[in-house]
């Protein structure tokens, strides 16, 4: 009973607007959220005590895995959720109730993971299980009760990790630091490499964006975004301006360590203890905690690698943009230049001259001159130009096919030089055949005709 009024007592500080709370002995099992129904503070502690607000409420639950303190809260609307740190087992805080809503195990897969939340869903990012650290990202399906790994794009992707720390910014979530493994020594981990990633959240698409300064870090800070800034508190107060790209370091007033909290607007709602390892409840904001200023560094620094790539992207971009310029220009001028000869009209299937139509080719004529349209400006055999003239179903002799080819030629020729005013002797070219020189090639209306 007494331990109860005085949890009662201490509680009440935990909403109240002083800076100091009453020490009390320590609890390894104790959990702080807010209920984003009611925006009231509830702690748990060691599975069996409930504190909302003021009041000591009854411990109601359906049966759930591991302890309670084993789990990460979020607020989506006015639902509250508890999510395993190992990933899998899903509460929901309800009616000052907790009951598991997943269908899912418990995976022991993500300890020591970067949660979130994004368009009313729960992601997981990293973490720690199976004797490996990772770096794919989890979200919770509300409607299967499963979880589901996510596709995430980009040409590079963060190194696999544990404890890492996160800044958001409305749709992107940058990420730093944390541990991975240690290939020549798998009993112990390594620092991930000091680059600076950025996921966009609408695409989850990955980017490196630079380098960061790592001896800022160190590995039992706590990590409090507050606003657009994000506050690293252990022995100090590192205060982290992404937008500036520095970082500010602080005294504390009086030396307090942060083990649980969450934000209220600029207000941090807290479990502290203090160096003889006493916690006490506390509702505070960073500027009480901010003792003597110490400093100002630079947090990170752009990639210059990245920045070089788009130079050379942008630069290729801009040459290749000049060289089709320059190809429509001259597409363009070989349009403007006037035409002399005859065009053909695929869409229509006329033939014209300075946009007439020709009217008066006969049918063998015109089948020259779609031939010399396949074969354009080209030497052609006259056997080739026999081929059609032959009629399969009623077969003929060779001069008869002969007679008809001259007869098609000397009437085509006829007629294109009385519209172009081009001798009839320049409309016809001659050369020997390569492979028997006893007979001629001819071409025909040489660069005369044009298909549109």
């Amino acid at each position: 009973m007494v331990k109860k009024n005085i949890l009662l007592l201490l509680f009440s500080l935990l909403i109240a607007t002083t800076s100091q709370g009453q020490k009390l002995k320590r609890y390894d099992d104790l959990l702080l959220f807010k209920e984003a129904k009611s925006k009231q503070p509830i702690i748990i502690i060691n599975d069996s005590l409930v504190y909302k607000g003021k009041q000591l409420i009854p411990f109601k639950h359906t049966e759930y895995p591991d302890k309670i303190s084993e789990y990460l809260p979020f607020e989506i609307g006015t639902k509250t959720y508890l999510v395993h740190k190992g990933c899998g087992p899903v509460l929901e805080f309800r009616n000052d109730s907790i009951v598991r809503i997943d269908r899912s195990f418990l995976h022991k897969n993500q300890y020591r993971c970067i949660p979130f939340v994004y368009n009313n869903e729960i992601y997981l990012f990293g973490g720690y299980g199976m004797f490996t650290h990772k770096n794919i990202i989890t979200k919770y399906d509300f409607k299967s009760g499963e979880w589901n790994q996510i596709q995430t794009n980009g040409l590079a992707k963060p190194e696999s990790r544990t404890d890492a720390y996160n800044y958001r910014d409305n749709n992107n979530l940058y990420l730093f630091g944390g541990f991975t493994g240690d290939d020549s020594d798998i009993l112990i981990s390594k620092p991930v490499q000091s680059q600076l990633w950025e996921l966009n959240l609408h695409t989850m698409t990955w980017s490196s964006i630079g380098s960061y300064n790592a001896d800022l870090l160190t590995a039992s800070e706590k990590k409090v975004q507050i606003k657009n800034k994000l506050y690293l508190i252990d022995a100090y107060i590192i205060e982290i301006d992404f937008t500036n790209k520095i970082a500010k370091k602080y005294q504390f007033k009086n030396y307090e360590l942060l083990k649980q909290h969450f934000i209220v607007g600029d207000t941090i709602n807290g479990i502290f203890s203090t160096t003889e390892n006493k916690y006490y409840f506390k509702k505070t904001t960073i500027d009480d905690l901010k003792g003597k200023y110490i400093g100002t560094v630079p947090f990170f620094v752009e990639d210059n690698t990245t920045f070089n790539n788009y130079l050379i992207i942008g630069f290729i971009g801009i040459l290749f943009l000049g060289l089709v310029i320059i190809g429509y220009k001259k597409r363009i001028l070989s349009f403007q230049k006037p035409f002399k000869g005859i065009v053909y009209d695929s869409n229509k299937d006329q033939f014209l001259y300075k946009r007439k139509v020709i009217i008066h080719f006969e049918e063998n004529e015109k089948k020259i001159l779609h031939f010399l349209l396949a074969n354009s400006n080209q030497f052609v055999s006259l056997n080739q130009l026999n081929g059609l003239f032959e009629n399969p179903a009623q077969p003929q002799t060779a001069s008869a096919i002969i007679k008809r080819r001259e007869q098609a030629i000397n009437g085509l020729l006829n007629k294109v030089s009385k519209l172009t005013g081009i001798p009839e002797n320049k409309l016809q070219l001659e050369q020997k055949n390569m492979e028997d020189k006893r007979l001629k090639d001819l071409l025909l209306l040489p660069k005369l005709l044009k298909k549109v």
